[in-house]
C-alpha cells in the first residue's frame, strides 16, 4: 500500500497526535530514531494548502537523518479503461516543464514500438520549482517554499487495485497503473537540538487556467497553468479559445453555447478567406481548357509544361492551393480545440441536449456492447452533404477524389470516441459551411474561349452591339 500525501518515507515510523484548531491542522510524532517530526497545515485560497514540516533532535546526541521522500501522491486514470491518456507525474524546473507518464517508464521508440523500460525518473540535480501528480481534469502541484529547496524529483511506476463498477462483470478489484511523485531529500546529521523547518505550498484543485496563472504570477517563476499542456503551437490556440469560451459564458451562457457562439464567429472570420477560395476553384475550372493545350503542347517537355502552366496560373490570378487553404487554416483550430478540450475543467458535466457531459461522448444506449454516440453520426452526415455540395477541384485525380468521397468515413471512426464538445463544434462548423457554399453557388466566373493557338487566352468579352443605322 502506498504511503499518504505528505508522509516522510524514511522518516515516519511512528503514530502521530493530531490537534485540529479553526483552519489549522498540526500533526506531531517521535520517531524511533529520536526525531521529533511537526507537520503543520493550513487552508489558503483558491485551491491552496500550505504546509510546514520540522524535524527536530530530541536527543543529546547527533542524529543521522536518512535519506527521506516526501509522498506527493500517485497519479491514476479517472477512468477504468484509461479514457483520455492525460494522467502522470510532472514537474518543472523554472524553464521547462516535464511529463512522467506510463509511456515514459515504457520507453518505446517513436511512441509505439517497444523499448528498454525505464524503473524511475530522478531530476538529476535541477532546481525544482513545483512537482505534482495530474489527471485529465484536477491537479496536486506542490512548490517548495523557504528551506525546501535542494530536494530531487523522484517517481515511480505503481500498481493500485480499486473497486470494480458492481455493474460490471469480472473480478472485485481492478488492479490500475498509478505514477507516484515525491521529493527526495539527502541524508544530514542533525546535532542536538538543531531541526530543519521546510515549507511547502500546494495547488490540489480542477485544471482552470485562470485560476493556475494568478497563482503563477503570485509564485514567481513557477507557470502552474503548464500542467494543462497548452505548450506549443496549437497550445496558443488552445489558450485563445478557453478564455474566448470562459468570456462568453461570463454572459450566463451554458457552455454549449459558448462553444456554439465561437464556431460562429470563427466561420464569420474565415468567410472572406472561403470566398475568395470558391472563386479561386471556379476560375481554375474555366480555365481547364487553356492548362490542357498547355499540357498537350508541353508533354515531352515536363519543366517548360510547368512553368508555362505556372506563368498562366499568375496571369490569370488562380490560386492552385485556394481549394485547400480554409481546410489548413482551420486546423489550428480544430486542435486547439482538442488540445483545450482535453483538459479544460469546465465542460466537465456541461450538459448539450442528449449529452449529459461534454467532455465525455455523447453515448445513448449500447447495442451488442457498441456505443452509440449520434454526435459523431450527425457529423458524418453534414461532412457528406458538405462533399457533394463542394465543387471537385479540376486537378484532382481518380485517386483524390476517392479520398475525398471517403474522407467522411474516415473522420466518422477517428471522432467517433472523442469528446461531445468537440463534436458538436466539427459538426456545427460542417452546417455553416453548407450555408456557406449555397451562398457562392451563385458566383459565376467567365468561360474563356478555347484557343488551339495560344495557351494564354483570355475569358471572351461579350461582342459589342452593332450601332443602329440612322
Amino acid at each position: 500500500m502506498e504511503l499518504p500525501v505528505f508522509a516522510l518515507k524514511g522518516v515516519d515510523d511512528s503514530e502521530f497526535s493530531i490537534n485540529i484548531n479553526r483552519n489549522r491542522v498540526t500533526m506531531v510524532s517521535t520517531n524511533k530514531a529520536g526525531i521529533r517530526i511537526t507537520k503543520e497545515f493550513s487552508a489558503g485560497t483558491n485551491y491552496l494548502l500550505h504546509s510546514t514540516i520540522t524535524l527536530a533532535n530530541s536527543k543529546n546526541e547527533p542524529i543521522t537523518l536518512n535519506q527521506r521522500k516526501l509522498m506527493l501522491g500517485t497519479a491514476m486514470p479517472l477512468q477504468a479503461d484509461g479514457g483520455y491518456p492525460v494522467w502522470g507525474a510532472q514537474w518543472h524546473n523554472g524553464e521547462d516543464m516535464e511529463d512522467i507518464d506510463e509511456g515514459w517508464f515504457a520507453n518505446r521508440t517513436l511512441g509505439c514500438f517497444p523499448g528498454t523500460p525505464r524503473a524511475y525518473f530522478m531530476s538529476a540535480g535541477q532546481p525544482v520549482k513545483w512537482v505534482g501528480i495530474h489527471n485529465r481534469f484536477f491537479t496536486m502541484c506542490t512548490i517548495p517554499m523557504e528551506g525546501a529547496t535542494g530536494g530531487q524529483v523522484y517517481s515511480t511506476k505503481t500498481n493500485q487495485p480499486l473497486p470494480n463498477d458492481p455493474h460490471e462483470e469480472g473480478e472485485q478489484y481492478v488492479h490500475l497503473t498509478g505514477v507516484l511523485a515525491s521529493l527526495q531529500f539527502d541524508a544530514k546529521v542533525l546535532q542536538p537540538g538543531e531541526s530543519i523547518v521546510q515549507q511547502f505550498t500546494t495547488y490540489a484543485g480542477p485544471k482552470e487556467y485562470q485560476v493556475l496563472k494568478a497563482h503563477s504570477q503570485t509564485f514567481k517563476k513557477t507557470s502552474l497553468e503548464s500542467t494543462m499542456g497548452f505548450d506549443g503551437f496549437f497550445g496558443f490556440f488552445a489558450t485563445i479559445l478557453l478564455r474566448s469560451m470562459n468570456g462568453i459564458h461570463s454572459f450566463g451562457l451554458g457552455y454549449a453555447m459558448c462553444i456554439i457562439v465561437i464556431t460562429i464567429i470563427i466561420k464569420i472570420l474565415f468567410w472572406p478567406l472561403t470566398k475568395k477560395s470558391t472563386v479561386s476553384m471556379k476560375r481554375m475550372a474555366a480555365y481547364q481548357p487553356q492548362m490542357a493545350e498547355i499540357r498537350e503542347k508541353y508533354k515531352d517537355d515536363p519543366q517548360k509544361m510547368n512553368k508555362r502552366i505556372m506563368e498562366f496560373m499568375r496571369e490569370h490570378k488562380i490560386n492552385p492551393m485556394g481549394g485547400c487553404l480554409p481546410i489548413l487554416i482551420q486546423l489550428p483550430v480544430f486542435f486547439g480545440f482538442f488540445t483545450m478540450l482535453r483538459s479544460a475543467a469546465e465542460l466537465r458535466g456541461a450538459e448539450f441536449l442528449w449529452a449529459c457531459d461534454l467532455s465525455q461522448t455523447d453515448t445513448v444506449a449500447y447495442v451488442a456492447g457498441f456505443p452509440i454516440n449520434p454526435l459523431p453520426m450527425i457529423m458524418g452526415v453534414t461532412m457528406l452533404l458538405q462533399a457533394r455540395m463542394t465543387p471537385v477541384s479540376p486537378t484532382a485525380d481518380a485517386t483524390q477524389q476517392k479520398i475525398m468521397k471517403y474522407m467522411p468515413l474516415m473522420f466518422i471512426v477517428i471522432l467517433y470516441n472523442f469528446s461531445a464538445g468537440l463534436t458538436l463544434y466539427w459538426t456545427l462548423s460542417n452546417m455553416l459551411s453548407i450555408v456557406q457554399t449555397k451562398l457562392t453557388r451563385n458566383i459565376v466566373v467567365e468561360a474563356p474561349v478555347k484557343s488551339a493557338n495560344s495557351a494564354l487566352a483570355k475569358p471572351a468579352k461579350p461582342k459589342p452591339k452593332p450601332k443602329p443605322k440612322k
